[in-house]
């Protein structure tokens, strides 16, 4: 039970904004198909109805390539500034595109595209960190960090993107090295990054829902 332990938390954060979707923000209602992707998708994967040529790595880049997107581009919407959010769709059109590479020339389309979503990973990190810079050069007095539902968004994006480089850094050297102790980590490290990321958009979606009803009820 503790195997899947990942998916009662992308249940948890599918189930929340779904439950306060009518009083998320715009930027933050993309999440709710993107989570209804995610559950169908791991609950496949759980059931094993992914496999091919018994493995499921094919998927696993198809999926990475899709949650680069969707995080990239909420992060855009959380900046005003037109010129920056271009500059995020061409780092992210590079890191796209990079990653069909990747998948059919590299490492091939059946492997686990390690350097493609070390590349994503960054990228988000990058972008977190931005977002982080901004907020605090322009932040209004006012405003309660604590609270603010993109803060604690952004918090899960970047311990998730943080957790899944090393993943990824330290799958790639370990089988290279033959060192197949590394299967103990390949169970822990995604469950806690899973647990963080989707228990900090859950109190998003909260906050912004208690946000809104508080406004609705000045």
């Amino acid at each position: 039970m503790l195997d899947y332990i990942y998916f009662y938390f992308e249940f948890l954060a599918f189930s929340v904004c779904l439950y306060t979707y009518k009083k998320l923000d715009r930027n933050f209602k993309v999440f709710l198909p993107f989570l209804a992707f995610v559950v169908i998708y791991e609950f496949a994967n759980i059931k094993n109805w992914l496999l091919w040529h018994h493995t499921n790595a094919w998927c696993n880049n198809l999926e990475s390539i899709i949650e680069i997107i969707i995080y990239s581009r909420f992060l855009a919407s959380l900046d005003k500034r037109k010129e920056y959010r271009k500059k995020i769709d061409i780092a992210l059109c590079i890191i796209v595109v990079f990653s069909f590479i990747d998948m059919l020339f590299i490492q091939g389309f059946f492997m686990m595209n390690t350097i493609a979503m070390v590349f994503q990973y960054c990228l988000l990190t990058i972008l977190v960190c931005l977002y982080y810079f901004n907020l605090i050069n322009n932040v209004d007095e006012s405003l309660d960090i604590i609270r603010y539902p993109p803060f604690w968004a952004t918090a899960g994006i970047l311990f998730y993107a943080l957790a899944f480089i090393f993943y990824h850094i330290a799958f790639s050297y370990m089988v290279y090295k033959q060192n197949y102790h590394f299967y103990i980590l390949a169970h822990v490290i995604p469950n806690i990054a899973c647990l963080i990321l989707y228990s900090l958009l859950s109190t998003a979606f909260i906050y912004q829902y208690k946000q809104a009803k508080s406004v609705n009820n000045a």
